[in-house]
């Protein structure tokens, strides 16, 4: 194996780890009357832990290859219901760019494929055209409280929280938990700036911008 694809699978184990971590007082609220949203499931691990709770669980995930998995992981799950979609804060479609090495293994680096361009690890040869929901739109028409999101979708986290925020969304659900992606789209820094400030300023408790 190269270097870059022990990197990646290292890097997966250690997310999914940090990821278990957390879950653990998450996981301990829900029960079958919880509703969880969880965007960018990728091939469905973290899914899987809320779905063992007895929540119902609606999963997003564009990536073809991630999707295929996933869709066959659950497909006789009847409290997960799966969208080969991703979400934004706009209903269209759009170009998701992948991760440069993903011929090494392409199932390994699904986990980086990412609607913006401007990511350090995607590649404009590699991309894929994918569907993309409104998900403020989506929660409000499911008009019942949700008890979490897990939105962690490669960039894509800075329109959805500056709308959830905007929109007061927020008052629709009890926590949301993010991964925001900076680090490696460098422009977006502004805007995850902004959207902590706004988070602090309007006294706002239940958006975590700390999901890994």
């Amino acid at each position: 194996m190269r270097y870059q694809l022990l990197k990646r699978f290292f890097l997966n184990k250690i997310a999914l780890w940090l990821s278990y971590l957390k879950l653990i007082p998450i996981l301990k609220k829900l029960n079958q009357d919880s509703i969880v949203i969880d965007c960018g499931a990728n091939v469905g691990d973290i899914t899987n832990k809320f779905a063992k709770t007895g929540a119902t669980v609606y999963a997003f995930e564009p990536d073809p290859l991630a999707f295929s998995i996933l869709s066959k992981r659950f497909e006789k799950t009847k409290n997960v219901t799966i969208f080969q979609k991703g979400v934004w804060d706009r209903n269209t479609k759009t170009l998701l760019y992948q991760h440069k090495n993903k011929i090494e293994n392409e199932l390994a680096f699904t986990v980086s494929s990412s609607i913006v361009i401007e990511k350090i690890n995607v590649a404009s040869e590699f991309a894929v055209e994918i569907e993309v929901i409104d998900l403020i739109k989506f929660i409000n028409q499911l008009n019942k409280k949700i008890n979490v999101i897990k939105l962690d979708v490669e960039g894509a986290e800075t329109e959805i929280l500056t709308k959830i925020i905007d929109t007061k969304t927020y008052l629709f659900f009890d926590n949301l938990y993010a991964e925001t992606h900076e680090s490696k789209i460098q422009n977006q820094k502004i805007q995850i700036d902004a959207i902590r400030k706004k988070i602090s300023e309007e006294g706002i408790r239940n958006i975590h911008l700390n999901w890994l």
